[in-house]
């Protein structure tokens, strides 16, 4: 009996850890999905795919791009220069592949300075909001003595079960 409890808790703790683990780990992002960095199908597809995804400091943004076509990432600090798709000055080659970490919690732009703009003007490009890590943040003060009540009735209920099994 007392093994089985042993088993129970250890299997128990383990999930714990291992959820735990997922939320403060980092994503690698394949910039575009399957499609990767390439002239997209249409001006919205790299908005599109950001669309959905929630960016925290720590992860990485992949860009890979096929063999037969050149690309490269460029990084406008305004929105202005985003939006007319003007060459920042510092672009990076994605010959291979080119992996950027987000660094810190901001907007960020990115876009395709190829043929003078005309990979960004026809929709290379996406900005992205970059957040701090919930994980990362410091820990939330100690509860009142009333919660804490509750909180530890709630683990002692816990213990009962795990010694019931």
């Amino acid at each position: 009996m007392a093994t089985r409890i042993m088993s129970l808790s250890s299997i128990a703790c383990l999930l714990l850890v291992g959820a735990l683990l997922q939320v403060v780990s980092a994503v690698d992002y394949d910039v575009g999905g399957n499609f990767g960095w390439n002239l997209p199908p249409n001006s919205t597809f790299f908005t599109d795919w950001t669309r959905n995804k929630t960016f925290f400091v720590g992860d990485k943004l992949v860009f890979r791009s096929k063999a037969a076509e050149t690309h490269d990432v460029g990084e406008p600090e305004r929105q202005v220069d985003f939006d007319g798709c003007v060459n920042p000055g510092i672009v990076l080659s994605t010959s291979a592949v080119l992996s950027i970490t987000l660094d810190s919690p901001r907007r960020r732009y990115f876009i395709c300075t190829v043929n003078n703009g005309s990979h960004c003007n026809a929709g290379m490009k996406f900005s992205i909001d970059v957040f701090l890590n919930p994980a990362s943040l410091p820990p939330p003060p100690p509860p009142s003595s009333a919660s804490s009540f509750r909180f530890d009735a709630f683990l002692a209920a816990a213990q009962f079960l795990l010694t019931i099994v």
